[in-house]
């Protein structure tokens, strides 16, 4: 997969003799990289899993929220320096944000089934006028 990728990507670079001489000066390239690779999966299983669980939205929401936490913690951690206009400016951004979250909640809000467990039309299943209509035309055919 992309580890093939990469090797064919370093051999027709003429870049491969490079890398092991950097792995083997920097031994412990191999235990940043696999904990770096262990990250990566597990966060594209947590994604996956928030997906499926809670949905795009929740996602997006919580993406949002991490980038800005991020950006604080960056901040704070490594005292930068910050200006009004730019704590302004990141209001802004992650209120836009936000409140476009929060809009395509209420849209997908406005599509759920007004009473619990009764869906109008389900996927896959027929009406009973529907039920009705085909009886009809198979009784017709005999």
């Amino acid at each position: 997969s992309s580890s093939v990728v990469s090797f064919v990507t370093l051999i027709a670079s003429s870049g491969l003799f490079q890398a092991l001489g950097f792995i083997h000066r920097h031994p412990t390239i191999i235990f940043d990289a696999s904990m770096l690779s262990a990250s990566a999966v597990t966060g594209q299983f947590f994604i996956y899993s928030l997906v499926k669980e809670f949905g795009a939205l929740v996602l997006a929401a919580t993406m949002n929220m991490r980038q800005v936490l991020s950006i604080l913690t960056s901040y704070v951690l490594y005292s930068h320096p910050i200006t009004f206009l730019q704590i302004l400016s990141l209001c802004m951004v992650f209120a836009s944000l936000f409140y476009k979250s929060y809009l395509s909640y209420l849209k997908g809000k406005d599509k759920e089934p007004k009473s619990p467990g009764v869906v109008d039309k389900a996927i896959g299943k027929a009406t009973p006028e529907e039920v009705t209509e085909l009886k009809s035309a198979v009784d017709q055919e005999d």
